[in-house]
């Protein structure tokens, strides 16, 4: 990094950049500076990989640390009434087949005082982790999903546990999912604070500025938030508030949050850990964890498969649904056929399915055809039109329910290909799920179609796919943000580059100079936030800093225009793209939804010259980008 000389307590630069408009110099240095403390991935799934590396592979399997292993297994599984039931309601695990895990984060650890007040779930992550094939899959549920709680009705699925303590909410998944859970990870709040601490911290790009402060007499009081945007390294407070926040914005973009920590997390614990510390680590994790993990061979095998698979075979996803209100309260409600859509995508993530797909022969595959909407005849009109495309079709009466709004296809063991040419016969609101395996009988169905309202009396007729004309990039030219960053240039010494084009309709709310660690001695940084017309989020970074973490996680290489950049993807999805030049770190951070197109994040980032060479093109046309310094961004 570039040995800087530490600059004026200046947080938000509001002296040095308080005459954007106008084109004063800089002056006074009366702000406030952001100090992150000493030392600073769904976040229950965050907090098992911290305790399971920090435990286990701090300094190599010693036997000393598998000893202690053992030990802190055994604490961390008491003899409590809650603890117990919990272990009942988990599944044995069969000889080769994958591992599921029901990880749950909550505010107090489950059975510490008994069988009393197990306490309230805020997170829940359903990992599976499949040896044989290679990857791990995360499933997230929405805190506020509206479900069926075994014995209680519906409710919001986080009162699973404070009905129940883990022993219900492993019930709840399990009746929702259909799936097996052999394993589970209670955790509680203060042993995530503590965990994140003891490693260090975590350096992370935090999208925007997250505030909130209780007032005196609020009805409803939040968890209080202060934390700055741009690149840094969170202390263990700082994590938990950022993975937790929800005050203004939703479970989605909670899950969002907690799946780049892990991200991040998993990346940087290789640089932690040493084995004089293993047992700090080991203490917090049997204070603060619950689980029926009690096998150190078994604890070393899932921690060896979360070390060594491949982040590309990591798969991350989350149930949609839609918040609406019941009874004056807010939920989120997700159609059977999303869950059982998102169940089927865990079950099989889309880098297992190869190129192609099998031949399926519909006069090998036999199917039983439930109403679903209570349409007269719609099961026997829908069995004879599979028989007519040669399925082996019959009726099998009603469901279990009427007005179903998808048509759901559901598989046997062996038959997912059959399946999905099924579905698109029922169009495009169809899903596919999976029989659960109690169901399965030796000479039952290889398929059951339960039919929606989605079908109208009839099957469709698959259209070829259209080659699609690649969309051209949503950005336009501005010079509006030259003076800015010349003025950070000016104040800071930081080499900045200046977009040239911005995505269409963006407007600047934040701009923060600052220093990445504590002290004010740190490398130097700039973190602009960009506000989208939909009103997420996207940012630029610039950070003197050859090395940062976050260079580790890249996806590829790509060398265009005779700049080399380094490409962020989740599946589809482009993260992150970033570059350097002389030591100093660039890059473009989507918005947390990826609303931004690949296209257009390439478009800007090729557009980013040196203040000396930030000119539009010749007969360009500027578009003016509207700048705050310090918006409120909820």
């Amino acid at each position: 990094m570039s040995d800087l000389p530490p600059i004026p307590d200046d947080d938000e630069v509001a002296e040095v950049l308080n005459a954007v408009g106008d084109g004063g110099e800089p002056t006074g240095t009366d702000a406030r500076w952001f100090r992150t403390p000493g030392r600073r991935k769904r976040w229950p799934w965050v907090i098992m990989w911290i305790a399971l590396l920090a435990v286990g592979v701090g300094g190599g399997f010693a036997v000393a640390s598998v000893q202690l292993l053992g030990n802190t297994l055994e604490k961390a599984s008491p003899d409590t009434p809650l603890v117990e039931a919990a272990v009942k309601a988990t599944d044995p695990v069969l000889p080769d087949a994958p591992i599921n895990i029901l990880l749950l984060g909550s505010d107090k650890r489950a059975g510490k005082a008994g069988s009393g007040d197990p306490g309230r779930s805020d997170s829940i992550i359903l990992i599976r982790m499949d040896n044989e094939q290679g990857f791990i899959s995360m499933l997230s549920f929405p805190r506020d999903l509206y479900v069926n709680i075994p014995g209680h009705g519906s409710d919001k699925i986080n009162s699973a546990f404070a009905l129940g303590g883990p022993a219900k909410a492993i019930e709840t998944v399990k009746a929702l999912t259909g799936q097996p859970i052999n394993y589970f990870v209670n955790i509680d709040f203060e042993g995530f604070v503590k965990l994140v601490d003891q490693v260090g911290g975590v350096y992370l790009d935090v999208d925007r500025k997250y505030f909130h402060k209780n007032q005196p007499g609020d009805p409803n009081p939040y968890s209080e938030i202060d934390l700055k945007t741009g690149y840094q390294r969170m202390n263990g407070k700082d994590a938990l508030s950022y993975v937790r926040y929800r005050h203004t914005d939703s479970d989605f973009a909670r899950i969002a949050r907690q799946q780049a920590f892990l991200s991040e997390l998993k990346r940087q614990t290789n640089r932690f850990g040493n084995l004089p510390e293993i047992p700090a680590y080991a203490s917090i994790f049997a204070d603060n964890i619950v689980t029926n993990v009690k096998s150190v061979p078994v604890l070393l095998g899932i921690l060896q498969q979360a070390i060594t698979t491949d982040k590309d075979r990591i798969a991350r996803l989350s149930i949609g649904g839609a918040p609406t209100m019941r009874n004056g309260a807010s939920i989120v409600e997700a159609p059977a056929s999303e869950v059982s859509a998102k169940v089927d995508e865990w079950l099989h993530p889309s880098f297992t399915q190869g190129e192609g797909k099998a031949v399926v022969s519909p006069n090998d595959i036999t199917v039983e055809v439930l109403n679903g909407n209570g349409q007269l005849s719609n099961a026997a009109d829908a069995a004879q039109q599979l028989r007519d495309k040669g399925y082996n079709a019959e009726t099998a009466g009603n469901a279990d329910s009427f007005g179903r709004p998808e048509t759901i296809v559901q598989y046997a063991d062996g038959h997912r290909d059959a399946a999905l040419a099924v579905a698109k016969l029922f169009g495009d609101r169809t899903a596919i799920g999976a029989i659960a395996k109690g169901e399965q009988m030796k000479d039952g169905p290889d398929l059951r179609v339960v039919v929606g309202e989605s079908y109208k009396g009839r099957l469709v007729t698959p259209a070829k796919p259209k080659k699609q004309a690649k969309a051209a990039p949503s950005v336009e030219w501005t010079n509006s943000l030259v003076p800015l960053l010349g003025r950070v240039q000016k104040a800071t010494g930081l080499k900045v580059m200046v977009p040239l084009r911005v995505p269409n309709g963006s407007e600047v709310k934040l701009v923060r100079s600052y220093r990445v660690n504590t002290g004010g001695q740190g490398p130097q940084a700039l973190k602009m936030v960009f506000r989208l017309p939909s009103g997420a989020y996207w940012g630029y970074q610039i950070l003197d800093w050859a090395d940062p973490p976050l260079l580790e996680g890249r996806t590829g290489v790509v060398t265009k225009g005779g700049r080399e950049y380094s490409t962020f993807y989740d599946g589809k999805n482009m993260m992150r793209l970033a570059w350097q030049k002389d030591g100093v770190t660039y890059w473009l951070a989507n918005s947390l939804d990826y609303q931004l197109s690949a296209d257009t994040m390439w478009a800007v980032a090729k557009s980013c010259m040196p203040l000396g060479r930030a000119k539009l093109p010749a007969g360009t046309k500027s578009n003016d980008v509207t700048i705050e310094q310090d918006a409120y961004t909820p």
